[in-house]
Order: structure tokens, then C-alpha cells, then sequence
């Protein structure tokens, strides 16, 4: 689980249901748990309110009796019944007096004993609560009052062990249960889920702005005007104020850059007149006079490819969109480096070679081409050649340039890609490269939305790996 977002939302959701859950079980269980005590005081509240209850009625009974007879009395129960909502039965040498009334198991038997000790006498069953109470009246003796209340119990999904307690359970859950556990998921699941993305949301702007400059784009600003005041704001603001301070100097780098070539232009410019003047009228000097000129011209090269990384810099969200027949572009530069590889016992093989088009410049694309192509050719063995591919994909096309050279180290890989960086002895300024190339052709291919890798060859050399968007 990679993503920050998943982490905090699953976790608020384990522990908000952990937690409701535990207080649920805590509460039933302290309200109407199977402890002993609570069993015992809850059936002992019970009899003693229903005894209490029969010994009122009894005496009211026995009033009516002696003064209305057997039929007020009837009515006088039967009323008791419907206020109280329990039920009441009146027993003589255990028939019932109510006919209409369903006896419950045991109550004759209980009746009995009760007229026979003349005291009030109780059984608990599983379900319910009988109580006895003999009723002393002058006119007729042998009368008991008998009533019945269910008692207070856990609900049986706890407590069954008979056969049909799994289909119990599972009412139980469906109907008690099922319904308020799917409230409490979803809203816990709402809430953690908007206070996962609230908190998630700061880092995802600074992750969009980190990722912006790390394509170039050094005017990437993290969004601080509707963040309240803590620590992922603070965070925010630092790397806003870390993005300023860069982009001024990456700013300041380009201008000095710039401004230096153009002022070496001129003195370059007048040092060739120079030489000129000076080949005329000094004969003699002329292994120096060429020496001098051969080195103006590599720094008219450098001072020419200086402008021209500064004007991919800068300009690297517009770049032309015309299309680019991507295979004659590169069949024409090959055809030219190999004109100049043959005088150096080298060559380039194009290994593959599909019809693409893309979508750029044809004058930047050609220069990263050219560039890394000239780089391989610079540094593959003598009597070898460069090997080149150009493949289309589904959604790129991928060009591989493939020297038989001595690599570069591991750590260098990424390296290479940057202005003036140079490795071991085998790519030193006798070589003839400036430094320069590689980094114009990233520049270039980034320009194009695309990308550009090193990697080292397994049987010795340097692959360069280019992939393009598309038309």
C-alpha cells in the first residue's frame, strides 16, 4: 500500500469502527449483561413489583367480592389486565374462574401451594415470572390470585446453544444489527474520507509543484491563499520561498551565460581579423597563426552552443508543432556523420529503421539527433560503428544510439546530461567534445515532451535511449 491517501483513510476507518464497536459491547454489556448479581437483582425487582402489584389487586378484589359478588369481581380483574398490560387469573381448587384467560403452565400447581402455606409464592421460568396470592375472603374460601410477567433477558443471539441459534444469530444481525452497521460504515467512511483528503491535499500540490520543476519549470508555486495556519502551510511557504530563491538563480545562471557569449563574440570576432592581418603580412607564423585560429574556432563552437542551451532553456514550453518525418530527418544526419566516420575507421549501421512522424521542431530534434549521434561516433572503438534504432511504439516512438566505446561509470549515467561534465581520461577536452552536446540534446528532447536516458551495454559500450510522443 504505496499511496499516503489509502493509509490514512483505511487507518481513521479501522479505528473509528474499533472504537464504536468496542463502545457498543461495553454499553450492552454493563446495561443488560449475563452478570449474575444483575441477573438476580433484576428477576428479584421483578417478583417484588409483581407481588406488589397482585397484593393491591387482591385487596380491591376481595372488597368487590365480599360486597358485588363473583361477576364484579371477573370485571374488576379483567379491567386490572388492560391498564397494566399483564395478566391476571382467579383459581379455585385449580379451576379458573376466567375462562377466556389461557392458564399458564405450572399456576395450578403454584395456586396450591400457595392456599395451602397461605403465603405469596413465586416460580421463574425461562420466559416469564409467576406469583401466587391467596385471597382470604368471608364469603368463600379456597381463592388464589395468580399473575405473570416476562422477564427481562439478553437477547438470545447471546446465549442460544439449541439447533436453530446459527439461523437466530443471523436474524439477529440482519434485522438489530445489519442495518445500523451499514449506517455506521458509511458514515465513517465519509468522514474519514474527507479528513484523509484534507489532509492529503497539501502534499499532492507540493508533490505537483515538485514535479513541475523537476521538468524545468522553476515558476511552479505551491497554492497557500485558502490553507488554514499549520504545519503543512509552513511546509508550503518553505518551498515557496525554496522555488523563489532557485528560479532567481537559475535566472541569474541563464543571464550570465547569455550575456557572457554575446560579449565573447565580439573579441572572438576581432581575434580572427587578427590572424588574418597577421597571416598576410607574417608568413613565417603560420603553425601559430592556425593553432590560434583552430582554437577560436572551437570557441566560437562553445559560444554557439552556450546560446543556443540558453534559447532551449528558455523556451522550453514553446516549441514549433510542425511534423517532423522523423526517419528522413535521421537517415540524412547519418548519411553525413558517416561521410566523416569513414576518414576515422568508424561507421553507423541503422539496425532499424520504421516510418514515424512527430510533432516539433525539425531544427532542435535534428541538433539532439545529431548531437548524441557525433557523441557516439566520438567515443566508439576504431574499426567499430554506432548503432542505430528507430522503432514506433503505441504511444512513442524510441531511438537508440549504441556505441562500442569504453561506457561511463554508474554514478556519471545522469550526469552526462549536464553542461561542461566530464568523466574519466577517455572523455577529456582532447577528445574534442565541448561539454556541451548531450545537455543541448536533453534540452531539445524535453522541449518535445519526451526523454532521454544513458544506460551502459553489457558487452561494453554506451546506449542512449530516446523516446518522443506521437503525432
Amino acid at each position: 500500500m504505496r499511496s499516503l491517501f489509502c493509509k490514512i483513510f483505511l487507518s481513521f476507518l479501522l479505528i473509528t469502527l474499533l472504537a464504536s464497536f468496542t463502545t457498543v459491547m461495553i454499553s450492552y454489556w454493563a446495561q443488560i449483561g449475563p452478570y449474575g448479581e444483575l441477573k438476580k437483582r433484576v428477576v428479584h425487582h421483578q417478583v417484588q413489583a409483581l407481588t406488589h402489584s397482585l397484593s393491591v389487586t387482591g385487596l380491591a378484589g376481595t372488597r368487590i367480592f365480599e360486597q358485588s359478588g363473583r361477576e364484579a369481581l371477573i370485571s374488576y380483574l379483567q379491567e386490572v389486565e388492560e391498564q397494566h398490560h399483564s395478566q391476571i387469573f382467579l383459581l379455585q381448587a385449580g379451576n379458573s374462574w376466567m375462562p377466556d384467560s389461557e392458564l399458564p403452565p405450572d399456576a395450578a400447581e403454584l395456586a396450591v401451594t400457595s392456599r395451602q402455606s397461605r403465603s405469596v409464592q413465586y416460580k421463574v421460568s425461562k420466559t416469564e415470572i409467576i406469583v401466587a396470592l391467596p385471597l382470604i375472603a368471608k364469603d368463600h374460601q379456597g381463592l388464589t390470585l395468580v399473575g405473570t410477567t416476562a422477564r427481562i433477558i439478553r437477547p438470545e443471539f447471546f446465549g442460544s446453544s439449541d439447533k436453530n441459534s446459527g439461523w437466530k444469530r443471523l436474524l439477529f444481525f440482519r434485522h438489530r444489527i445489519g442495518l445500523p452497521l451499514i449506517v455506521l460504515i458509511f458514515i465513517a467512511g465519509a468522514g474519514c474520507f474527507l479528513l484523509a483528503r484534507s489532509l492529503t491535499a497539501p502534499i499532492r500540490d507540493l508533490r505537483k509543484a515538485t514535479q513541475q520543476m523537476s521538468k524545468g519549470d522553476f515558476s511552479a508555486r505551491v497554492e497557500l491563499t485558502q490553507r488554514k495556519q499549520d504545519e503543512m502551510t509552513d511546509l508550503g511557504r518553505d518551498f515557496n520561498t525554496m522555488a523563489e530563491q532557485t528560479e532567481s538563480l537559475i535566472h541569474s545562471q541563464k543571464r550570465l551565460l547569455r550575456d557572457v557569449s554575446h560579449e565573447l563574440r565580439s573579441p572572438l570576432t576581432r581575434q580572427n581579423l587578427a590572424v588574418e592581418l597577421a597571416r598576410q603580412r607574417f608568413s613565417e607564423a603560420e603553425p601559430y597563426l592556425a593553432r590560434i585560429e583552430k582554437e577560436s574556432g572551437r570557441l566560437g563552437e562553445l559560444i554557439d552552443q552556450l546560446l543556443l542551451l540558453t534559447r532551449l532553456e528558455s523556451n522550453m514550453d514553446n516549441a514549433p508543432q510542425e511534423p517532423v518525418r522523423l526517419h528522413e530527418l535521421l537517415s540524412n544526419i547519418v548519411h553525413d556523420a558517416n561521410f566523416e566516420a569513414a576518414h576515422q575507421n568508424r561507421s553507423i549501421t541503422v539496425q532499424t529503421l520504421d516510418e514515424v512522424t512527430v510533432a516539433g521542431s525539425m531544427e532542435m530534434l535534428g541538433r539532439a539527433l545529431e548531437n548524441v549521434i557525433r557523441n557516439g561516433l566520438r567515443y566508439t572503438a576504431d574499426g567499430s560503428s554506432v548503432d542505430i534504432t528507430l522503432l514506433e511504439g503505441k504511444e512513442t516512438v524510441i531511438i537508440t544510439v549504441t556505441d562500442h566505446g569504453p561506457g561511463v561509470p554508474e554514478n556519471s549515467l545522469e550526469q552526462i546530461f549536464t553542461p561542461f561534465f566530464r568523466v574519466a581520461e577517455s572523455r577529456d577536452r582532447d577528445s574534442g567534445g565541448t561539454g556541451i552536446g548531450l545537455a543541448i540534446a536533453r534540452q531539445a528532447v524535453l522541449m518535445h515532451g519526451g526523454s532521454i536516458e544513458a544506460t551502459n551495454v553489457q558487452e561494453g559500450g554506451l546506449r542512449i535511449t530516446i523516446q518522443l510522443p506521437l503525432l
